[in-house]
């Protein structure tokens, strides 16, 4: 039934008619030892076990156990979220992409043991969610029983373990999936057009239809877009069927504002970006790009976050939650922003790239990576945070939904973010490349050996070596290249001023604008060396004027990186609240190898305000203060909360001199 699964990369788009950039095959790319390789041997030595021990056992997570009462195997009651089945099949995902890069058989044996479970707990008719089947609820009864999400990411899997393993054992039970929902959906009843409330399923759906070759799919996947929006709820609504909560209040093709959940924004965002590389739809296109551009200039966090609110109203008088606000409001202390969304985001840029090649796109990609997908995981590898807020007051700090002190592994709560952080790092090292009839692209920097195929089959091999992020210096070396002239497309990130470009040694002229690709075309030789010197300054960086949480506020970046001052690096009568930054600061980069997992940390002198006792008061008369010197450290942000409870900021307050 599939068609080859050979040099299908992590969206399969061989095929797609409206595709500059082609994803890389799955095998084509490993991480040398350096920052993502060693989280990728983490993840595969630490995170994937635990995440697997924690999803199997009855008493903590119950994920695996849900399916074996689904399949017959075991007797007992369903335990944990409405959506416990996806933790499954993106631990299987994440495990495809570790099994392609390592061919660890002991995990190939693991996943097939798993898979024969699924298979089992699958009905006849293809449907598959064990929050209803084991309940004996009635299919299809509310929106929010995810039960169209958990099977979207099912199909995601298993196209990714087709292509990693060549087996079809879990593609079949994909393809029944898909099945089921074309004969449910392709009538497109009105009394479930509201039905589809997290769309997972519209990228998997295509995914299949890209593994398979087999139209409905595709077809399907539309139908799903085309009802969004198709019958909105009356105003004012508290239920998200066919509201602002779900994006289904306004026709996709119609909307201007980006609204509502945001992982149900941005994964409807990514499946529509999806559709049009397959079919040319130009109002699909239009759309996600008009939205784009209001998400990225005037709702998303400086840490990529895009997701600001816990509970709210849209601007449509909608109740929302876990979801984007007005434009411009972005609070420090209570953003929710919840890993997945930042995950969607990373995933919906990686197809707008693909569909035009502009750095724009990887830009947004990085700064999402470095600073609020990375964030969500304890440096331990093992350890979680849902929410990625921008300012905390430690223990006093007043818990919203998902909050936490510290971080926590997941159970029968909390589940769906620590399986997409283990499936995005697995998989990571397939966003480093892609090729295309103009030669390779290297969309993200990190010590890796690409082995791969260009779009004319011919083989090209390659290194890389940077101690990227800390250091902007990037060599690739040329190991296999072609006998006909190679366009090596190079990254030039939006922060990078003044970058160069040489090969063997010498430099050359070519346009290095930030946020743009530098072209370096030439016939190669085997041995060539082609260096990217990406200045790594420190920068002070403020909010849009309309951004009332940062006026007269900076935040600190230096290379991808954002950075935040916490607590624990100030003296013990210092808090965060504290601190100044004089607005002529001189931060000084400095490594410290036994800190934090070894980071470049950045040392300068700030002032600090006395905050003298506010109890009781709300307001009072601005007084003559003599600020105190105080020398501060500020952390990467991916890195805070790895030392116990502490108070945190992004944002420091400017002060004269």
């Amino acid at each position: 039934m599939a068609i080859n699964h050979e040099h299908a990369g992590i969206i399969d788009t061989r095929h797609s008619p409206h595709a500059k950039l082609q994803s890389v095959d799955l095998r084509a790319v490993k991480w040398l030892p350096g920052f993502w390789g060693d989280r990728f041997t983490q993840c595969r030595e630490v995170t994937l076990p635990r995440l697997l021990e924690l999803a199997a056992d009855p008493e903590r997570g119950h994920a695996l156990t849900n399916l074996q009462i689904a399949a017959g195997l075991a007797s007992g009651e369903f335990a944990g979220t409405h959506w416990q089945d996806e933790w499954v099949y993106k631990w299987l995902e994440a495990a495809s992409y570790t099994y392609a890069a390592t061919t660890d058989e002991s995990l190939n044996q693991t996943m097939d043991e798993i898979i024969a479970v699924i298979a089992k707990a699958q009905q006849p008719d293809g449907y598959l969610a064990t929050q209803t089947t084991v309940r004996g609820w009635p299919r299809l009864g509310d929106i929010r029983h995810h039960e169209l999400y958990v099977m979207g990411h099912l199909m995601s899997a298993a196209c990714a373990h087709h292509r990693a393993t060549g087996k079809s054992n879990f593609l079949d039970v994909a393809v029944k999936v898909a099945d089921y929902l074309y004969q449910t959906f392709i009538g497109r009843n009105p009394e479930l057009a509201n039905f589809g409330f997290n769309p997972s399923y519209i990228m998997g759906l295509i995914e299949v239809y890209r593994t398979v070759g087999d139209r409905r799919y595709l077809d399907i996947a539309n139908v799903f877009i085309d009802m969004r929006g198709s019958k909105p709820s009356p105003r004012m609504a508290v239920h998200p069927a066919g509201s602002d909560q779900t994006q289904s209040r306004v026709p996709l093709r119609e909307e201007e504002h980006v609204v509502g959940h945001m992982v149900l924004g941005t994964y409807l965002y990514a499946g529509a970006t999806d559709a049009y590389l397959e079919t040319g739809d130009e109002s699909l296109f239009q759309a996600v790009n008009r939205l784009w551009y209001d998400l990225v200039e005037r709702k998303m966090y400086v840490n990529g976050g895009v997701c600001p609110i816990h509970y709210g109203v849209s601007i449509r008088r909608d109740m929302v939650w876990e979801a984007a606000d007005a434009e411009y409001h972005l609070p420090n202390s209570t953003a929710y922003n919840e890993t997945c969304s930042q995950i969607g985001n990373f995933m919906w840029n990686w197809r707008l790239l693909t569909i035009n090649g502009e750095a724009r796109h990887a830009d947004v990609m990085e700064r999402n990576l470095y600073n609020s997908i990375l964030s969500g995981i304890g440096l331990d590898g093992k350890s979680w945070f849902y929410t990625n807020v921008l300012r905390w007051y430690g223990q006093e700090h007043k818990l919203l939904s998902q909050d936490a002190y510290q971080r926590f592994e997941p159970g029968r709560i909390h589940v769906c973010c620590p399986s997409n952080l283990v499936r995005t790092i697995a998989g990571l090292h397939n966003y480093v490349y892609s090729v295309s009839n103009r030669g390779l692209w290297v969309h993200l920097y990190g010590a890796s050996q690409f082995d791969g195929q260009l779009t004319d089959n011919s083989p090209l091999s390659l290194t890389q070596h940077t101690d990227y992020p800390w250091d902007g210096r990037v060599e690739i070396v040329l190991n296999v290249v072609p006998s006909t002239p190679l366009a090596i497309n190079l990254r030039i990130p939006e922060w990078a001023d003044h970058a160069t470009v040489s090969v063997n040694g010498s430099p050359i002229e070519v346009v290095t604008k930030p946020s743009s690709y530098a072209t370096v075309e030439r016939t190669w030789k085997v041995g060539d060396r082609l260096v990217v010197n990406l200045p790594m300054r420190v920068r002070l960086v403020e909010g849009h004027p309309h951004i009332e949480e940062t006026r007269n506020q900076v935040a600190v970046m230096r290379g991808p990186l954002l950075y935040c001052l916490e607590s624990p690096d100030l003296p013990e009568a210092v808090t965060v609240s504290e601190v100044h930054l004089p607005d002529n600061v001189e931060l000084t980069p400095r490594h410290i190898p036994d800190l934090l997992g070894g980071v470049i940390v950045l040392e300068g002198e700030a002032r600090c305000v006395p905050a003298n006792d506010w109890s009781g008061r709300l307001y009072r008369e601005k007084r003559p203060i003599t600020p105190d010197r105080c020398a501060i450290r500020l952390i990467p942000y991916y890195a805070w909360c790895n030392r116990g409870v502490s108070e945190m900021t992004v944002w420091l307050p400017l002060i004269v001199g």
